[in-house]
């Protein structure tokens, strides 16, 4: 009987934390998150990078001319997420596309669109099919850029036109394990990786479906990675010569926590690559790839061991 006057209150109080306005305050999402979706039937492990973070940076890390392995790229270079990046020669480890970091030329090609990102973090894709990174106009406007393709979508429609953007590897358009990366309309970056052996077209249709109105194919196959806090999610099985690291600034920091490369790195205009040739040499095996058996799943994501 003592306790018939609780009744009440605790029905007022349980009543009032229900009503939206009264309820515990949510975390917010953060600007880097993770998850996995299924799409027709094709598991994607997706990066999702919300640019309009000021605190996000975007930044390119190149090995140039000599191979790493994803996990000594990871623990470098330290990012919050990262997935493998644009094409390489295997014989020489040299990178065949535009990359460029703070204004500055990494490397320089002329095949595939370019990702482009500026000092406000708005992110665009820009035809530069054909056109070499020095004779790109105003290129210390680009925080980041990046080369690769084909191009699997833009301004929202399917496009898939290899040979105009000077790709001409057949192996290319064959069934492969996929990374791409897309820009959403609310300027968001999406990065994918597919550990199932897709086609671009599927591939452009998962990207479609993440809400991509542009998207690149990246240099997938056997350099499938994507790495988020702390979990290699897809490990590539062979060595690396560059990726694209995502770093989350501290609140309290206002300038890029990431150093710029200190001057740029490129062939002669001569000998620059102008297509994705067929090649017989492939690049090393990556030594912490652990393939797994024959009719094996893939592994799922793991820890990684610092």
């Amino acid at each position: 009987m003592k306790f018939r006057w609780f009744l009440p209150f605790l029905t007022f109080f349980l009543v009032l934390s229900a009503l939206p306005g009264l309820a515990a305050p949510q975390p917010k999402n953060s600007p880097v998150s993770y998850r996995r979706v299924v799409i027709n039937g094709v598991r994607a492990y997706v990066v999702t990078v919300d640019l309009n973070c000021r605190r996000i940076s975007l930044v390119p890390q190149s090995s140039n001319g000599r191979y790493k392995s994803f996990r000594r790229f990871i623990r470098e270079s330290q990012p919050v997420a990262a997935i493998n990046g644009t094409f390489f020669d295997p014989a020489t480890a040299t990178i065949i596309c535009n990359l460029m970091s703070g204004g500055k030329l990494l490397s320089e090609g002329r095949v595939g669109h370019s990702l482009r990102i500026d000092s406000q973090n708005r992110a665009q894709l820009v035809s530069t099919a054909g056109t070499p990174g020095r004779s790109l106009m105003k290129l210390s406007d680009w925080a980041f850029g990046m080369s690769s393709g084909p191009t699997l979508i833009r301004n929202g429609s399917y496009t898939l036109t290899p040979w105009r953007e000077g790709f001409r590897d057949p192996g290319l358009f064959g069934l492969a394990p996929r990374s791409a990366i897309g820009i959403t309309a609310h300027n968001k970056l999406v990065l994918v990786s597919v550990r199932k052996p897709v086609r671009l077209q599927r591939l452009a249709w998962m990207m479609k479906s993440l809400g991509a109105k542009d998207a690149l194919n990246l240099d997938g196959g056997s350099s499938t990675a994507l790495y988020y806090k702390g979990y290699f999610v897809a490990r590539p099985r062979r060595l690396l010569t560059n990726i694209v690291a995502v770093y989350l600034r501290p609140a309290d920091t206002a300038a890029p926590i990431v150093s710029q490369p200190s001057s740029p790195v490129y062939d002669a205009s001569a000998a620059l690559p102008v297509a994705v040739l067929p090649s017989q040499v492939e690049a090393p095996l990556d030594p912490d790839f652990a393939a797994p058996l024959p009719g094996e799943p893939a592994p799922e994501p793991t820890p990684v061991p610092f």
